[in-house]
């Protein structure tokens, strides 16, 4: 299912093309109110300070949460995950604003769900302890595993410089801009990080 946040920064044929293969959408205010102008009927949630409702088409379900201690991102995670979605794709979350970028990141890894972003350049997938995240065919891919805490056991194959049992964190080792062999495999024991593999064959929808 896909996710639509504010970021102006997707353009509208990409857009387009990720909601027309969605099989559930989401948006969340400005975001919402974007999908209904390229003509998409979303489930609608947030504090409407962006969204007008009466803009909405038929039928549109409309979630009202005027929280202001959870972002827009906040409330339209907890909607997905309560109606039983185990995994979402969130689209627009680039923008031009640092600070919610940052804070969308931060808000997908303690969601609990399985997460991807879709980026104007390609794909980051939230990489937790466990199996970690299988991506085929990224051969000559851009390839970065950046942490969000302190990591560790942390392996990435698949790439020119791997890593194997690493310990990778903020403002210590990272690994940014590797490039991509075949399939790339990222996992770790401990901590949180996100896999981006970018490249003119990422920006392509993929479910």
């Amino acid at each position: 299912m896909l996710g639509v946040l504010g970021g102006g920064d997707m353009p509208d044929e990409q857009l387009a093309a990720w909601a027309n293969g969605a099989d559930a959408l989401y948006g969340a205010d400005s975001g919402a109110q974007r999908l209904i102008g390229l003509g998409f009927s979303p489930v609608v949630v947030g504090d409407f300070d962006s969204f007008d409702p009466a803009t909405a088409p038929p039928g549109t379900r409309l979630v009202h949460d005027p929280d202001p201690d959870r972002t827009d991102c906040d409330k339209l995670l907890a909607l997905v995950r309560s109606d039983g979605h185990e995994a979402v794709t969130l689209a627009c979350v680039e923008g031009d604003l640092l600070d919610h970028t940052l804070a969308t990141l931060s808000s997908l890894a303690r969601s609990g769900l399985d997460g991807r972003l879709a980026l104007r350049s390609g794909l980051a997938w939230l990489v937790r302890p466990g199996p970690g995240v299988r991506v085929e065919e990224a051969f000559g891919a851009r390839v970065s595993l950046i942490p969000l805490v302190r990591c560790i056991g942390v392996s990435l194959r698949g790439v020119v410089w791997g890593l194997e049992e690493a310990v990778i964190e903020p403002g210590g080792a990272l690994s940014v801009s590797n490039e991509g062999t075949g399939t790339v495999e990222a996992s770790l024991r401990t901590g949180a990080a996100y896999l981006f593999v970018c490249g003119p064959s990422w920006t392509r929808p993929t479910w």
